[in-house]
């Protein structure tokens, strides 16, 4: 357990094991927590990064700084204390924000990229077109332990894990989430795009609301060599809804490349 500081920000930050490392970026429901299935499965073999993006959990800054244009600044500072040279870089929806700002700033720290239910900052007229659309009949969340950012069935099969979500979640106390995801709307400059040949995997799954599969197939052929995988019936967040599944599939896209 460790901070750095970023700029005017406290980075919150978690280190495992030892090897090639992962960094995970958690979704705007989450924090470094939100990756408790994933750490003792790579651990073994790969050196972990998790961390809370500022403001989210543990991490602090002030409220002029609430902005994701700082994320990738955040997550460089972390790579810089503990001398990493480069990581594969897992995003999970708001983090892919993460992961697009340093493809654009500092693509050679990132060795592949997987987007796990997220465009990132990828998008153009047709894409917010297609999100308006299918969006538009999201079920509404339902009670006790529903949440958006699960299949809308996921209590009915898992209670528990779904309550522990919501309270991972909860731990959130500091967000200002109107001034953050302001932020959301700048778009991806295509020009990061022309010369891509960072190995990317986007992830998705059949009940996504947030982000359905058909809007991540439409962003991910605009990323030159990016690949996808749709995991199932698993809502938003099949890396908590499907771990098993999940965790094989970046396994195995990481195996790939692997020097």
């Amino acid at each position: 357990m460790a901070y750095v500081k970023s700029g005017s920000a406290e980075i919150y930050y978690e280190v495992y094991g030892d090897g090639p490392c992962i960094v995970f970026a958690h979704g705007a429901g989450g924090n470094a927590a939100s990756w408790w299935q994933q750490v003792p499965y790579f651990v073994d073999r790969f050196k972990i990064i998790t961390f809370d993006h500022r403001c989210f959990g543990r991490s602090t800054c002030p409220p002029e700084s609430i902005d994701m244009k700082y994320f990738a600044t955040d997550l460089r500072a972390i790579l810089d204390e503990e001398r990493i040279e480069n990581a594969f870089l897992v995003c999970q929806s708001m983090g892919g924000w993460t992961g697009m700002r340093m493809v654009a700033e500092s693509p050679e720290r990132l060795r592949a990229l997987v987007m796990s239910h997220t465009p990132g900052s990828i998008t153009n007229e047709e894409i917010r077109a297609v999100q308006q659309r299918l969006t538009a009949d999201r079920i509404p969340v339902t009670a006790p332990f529903g949440s958006s950012a699960v299949a809308p069935d996921y209590q009915d099969k898992d209670a528990a894990g779904a309550h522990l979500y919501n309270q991972i979640s909860s731990f959130n106390t500091n967000v200002d989430r109107n001034k953050l995801f302001a932020g959301m709307g700048e778009p991806m400059p295509m020009a990061a795009l022309q010369d891509y040949t960072i190995p990317t995997l986007f992830i998705t799954a059949e009940q996504d609301q947030i982000f359905p599969p058909e809007l991540i197939h439409m962003v991910a052929k605009l990323v030159p060599g990016a690949i996808v995988k749709v995991l199932g019936d698993a809502g938003h967040s099949s890396y908590f809804e499907s771990p098993a599944l999940f965790n094989k599939t970046v396994d195995e896209f990481i195996a790939g490349h692997l020097d």
